[in-house]
């Protein structure tokens, strides 16, 4: 019987624990990581900006606005 609560306890404490430190990952996410559109001056150039959702990659949305490195 004592075995088995050990067990009980141990399993109820890891689970605990993972779902805590998720907690903390996600809200540090939403806290430090930027959301919503990011515009982007190419060359200093008022002309030539681009709007694009922020967490993309730089060159994948140079590419896609035809602008190749």
């Amino acid at each position: 019987m004592v075995d088995t609560s050990v067990i009980l306890l141990g399993v109820v404490m890891f689970t605990v624990i993972v779902i805590s430190l998720t907690a903390i990952i996600l809200a540090a996410r939403s806290k430090l990581v930027s959301s919503g559109d990011v515009t982007i001056e190419v060359n200093g150039d008022p002309e030539h900006t681009l709007k694009t959702q922020a967490g993309g990659k730089l060159l994948n949305t140079l590419a896609a606005n035809g602008i190749f490195l």
